[in-house]
């Protein structure tokens, strides 16, 4: 090997530093390269399963908790946390409802006022949480926090928390982003999937009415053939014989007149008593199909006069009851008349009723309450007379609520009277 001059040397020392400078150089490249592409895909990773994964699995009807727990099992792998957990925001509290590795943790209640200030705030750190959300920081001793708030049209749907010992100092250059598009997404496919459960719960509660609708018409019209079955027996048996010995007795009459004045007398007599009975045969008969005071002087009156009647103790309370449509006064009478007679049945001998009606709100309300010996309303399938009373108010828009407690029945009832939907609970009474 030639001899190297001294000139020589120093470029030669000179050229394998600058390789060496140029090979750790690249071989930074390289890591950094490679860092960097590994937190890219940890970011595809977790945001790929919430745009695509989450939604369409959600579609095919995977429960929530199960999309959820692959979520935070995505942000932990991708990242390597400590932990991963998503927490939702629901009647004033969060509540945690996934983490990686699973732990328990108590709801944390959330106010209004919280509520908004999360909704507005972007991905966070542990500083934030001990201002807003200090419960969060719970066994949480030497960790680096980062918070995302999960949102949507000014909602709160929960939070996205990431937690990390080791490394901390880079956790929020490294996750920050991730978490806030994360967030959002989450935050769309949570509106989604509650618009959806909405839509499904008003699908089956119209469902359900449709059905009780049915049912409901079905049961008028079989009552309103029976009550036509029973006045036709009623106008043959009563008021229809009572006519036809009276008309068998103007025949006779007509011939006893000339030849018999004495016997004719005696006749006219007894057709006078014959025609008062047909008359109170008929009234009897037309006040079980209407109550002439109904019609004519309105609900408190003949609801008066349907407590004096009544085989119990009842009393009325209606000042302020005007007149209404008749459809309505009618359904109300007959709810209540209906329920003093289940009183009368079913509460024993010793046993008393209140009937209350005023107008509230809009609407026309009732109640009627006994202290008698009453039932439990879960345990016992409605009868007949409930089921009446329920069909009577729901023809024109009208609810009924049966309260009781085993020491007496309330029932409580409301007619719209402006197309409001009151709740039949009604003010304090």
């Amino acid at each position: 090997m030639p001899d190297l001059s001294p000139l020589d040397r120093p470029n030669i020392l000179l050229g394998a530093l600058v390789a060496a400078i140029l090979v750790i150089a690249v071989a930074t490249s390289a890591a950094s390269a490679l860092a960097r592409r590994r937190k890219e895909t940890a970011s595809l990773s977790a945001i790929d399963f919430v745009r695509s994964s989450f939604a369409s699995q959600l579609n095919r009807g995977v429960p929530m908790d199960e999309l959820l727990l692959q979520m935070v099992e995505a942000l932990r792998d991708g990242f390597k946390l400590d932990a991963a957990e998503v927490w939702l925001c629901e009647a004033g509290a969060l509540r945690l409802a996934a983490a990686e590795p699973t732990t328990a943790r108590s709801p944390i209640p959330i106010t209004p006022a919280e509520e908004t200030i999360a909704t507005n705030a972007r991905v966070s750190s542990a500083a934030w949480a001990k201002v807003w959300l200090p419960a969060l920081l719970d066994r949480r001793n030497g960790t680096t926090l980062r918070v995302g708030p999960v949102s949507h049209s000014g909602q709160l749907f929960g939070l996205v928390v990431a937690e990390r010992a080791r490394k901390g100092d880079s956790l929020a250059a490294e996750v920050d982003e991730t978490l806030q598009e994360v967030a959002r997404e989450l935050g769309v496919a949570l509106n989604k999937a509650r618009l959806d459960s909405s839509l499904q719960d008003s699908l089956e509660r119209l469902r359900r009415q449709a059905v009780e609708l049915q049912a409901s018409r079905g049961r008028l019209v079989a009552a309103a053939d029976a009550e036509r079955r029973r006045i036709e027996r009623n106008l043959h048996d009563g008021a229809q014989q009572h006519l036809v010995a009276l008309a068998v007795k103007v025949r006779l009459l007509e011939q006893l007149a000339e030849r018999d004045p004495e016997r004719a007398r005696s006749l006219m007599t007894q057709l006078q008593d014959d025609v008062r009975s047909a008359i109170e045969e008929l009234r009897s008969l037309a006040h079980g199909i209407y109550p002439p005071l109904l019609s004519s002087a309105g609900l408190g009156v003949a609801m008066s006069a349907a407590c004096r009647r009544a085989p119990i103790p009842a009393s009325l309370e209606a000042d302020g009851v005007g007149r209404y449509a008749p459809e309505i006064e009618a359904a109300v009478y007959f709810c209540c008349l209906e329920a003093l007679q289940n009183v009368a049945k079913y509460a024993g001998a010793a046993a008393s009723a209140r009937v209350r009606i005023w107008e509230d709100a809009g609407g026309l309300l009732f109640e009627i309450c006994d202290d008698g010996a009453g039932f439990e309303p879960d345990r016992n399938a409605e009868g007949a007379g409930l089921t009446n009373m329920r069909d009577r108010i729901g023809a024109v828009g009208g609810t009924l609520r049966v309260e009781s407690d085993g020491g007496g029945t309330r029932i409580r009832g409301v007619v719209p009277l402006s197309g409001t939907g009151i709740d039949p609970a009604g003010p304090p009474g």
